[in-house]
């Protein structure tokens, strides 16, 4: 029998609390936050399904990708979709058609089949969570652009090639793109589409 776990204790309180750490982790690329509210519905990180229970509603098509399983073999996505769906009434979609989508930091993405937005509805782009294993590892890169004052060094994780190579050289021309954000436990970095991304090379 599946079991629904609870949501946010304060739900409007909490999601307007998560709402405004995620523009602050937009506005501030790669400035870390903290989303304390909840510990998450597993396979999902703490971060990710906060993000997700602030944001998503009955009009959002979510994606989750099958590869999240592998970070916690006793958790299903499944299970996770039930407890979204119960929580904000969010739809599974396939990943072409999802506004909001979250993935593994380790598989390989088209990022080619997420929607980019319109030029008179850039806004209208999939938001990709990723999940990743820690913001202490991995390849640094430096970050530049709005809400940077010069520039920014950051650790992302053991991020896939493709996910790299979407970071420092996007598929898409701006006002189009994809707003990334990478959620590890209760953590959240943001790479808006504004973010120019380098790949800081190996000494």
């Amino acid at each position: 029998m599946s079991i629904i776990a609870p949501g946010f204790s304060q739900p409007v309180e909490h999601s307007q609390s998560c709402f405004r750490q995620v523009l602050k982790a937009l506005s501030e690329p790669g400035h870390i936050v903290t989303l304390d509210k909840h510990l998450g519905f597993a396979p999902l990180c703490a971060s990710a399904t906060q993000i997700l229970m602030s944001l998503c509603d009955q009009h959002t098509p979510l994606y989750l990708s099958p590869r999240l399983e592998e970070i916690d073999g006793d958790a299903t996505i499944n299970q996770a979709q039930r407890n979204l769906t119960f929580h904000c009434n969010t739809k599974p979609s396939a990943l072409v058609n999802a506004d909001f989508a979250v993935v593994s930091h380790s598989e390989g993405v088209n990022m080619a089949r997420l929607k980019c937005g319109t030029d008179t509805s850039p806004e209208s782009g999939t938001t990709l969570l990723v999940q990743s294993n820690g913001f202490d590892c991995g390849p640094e890169f430096k970050l530049t652009g709005p809400g940077i004052e010069h520039s920014r060094t950051v650790q992302l994780g053991n991020l896939s090639q493709s996910l790299v190579e979407y970071l420092v050289n996007s598929c898409h021309t701006y006002p189009l793109g994809i707003d990334i954000l990478l959620c590890h436990q209760q953590q959240l970095l943001a790479i808006s589409r504004t973010t120019k991304v380098e790949l800081i090379p190996c000494m």
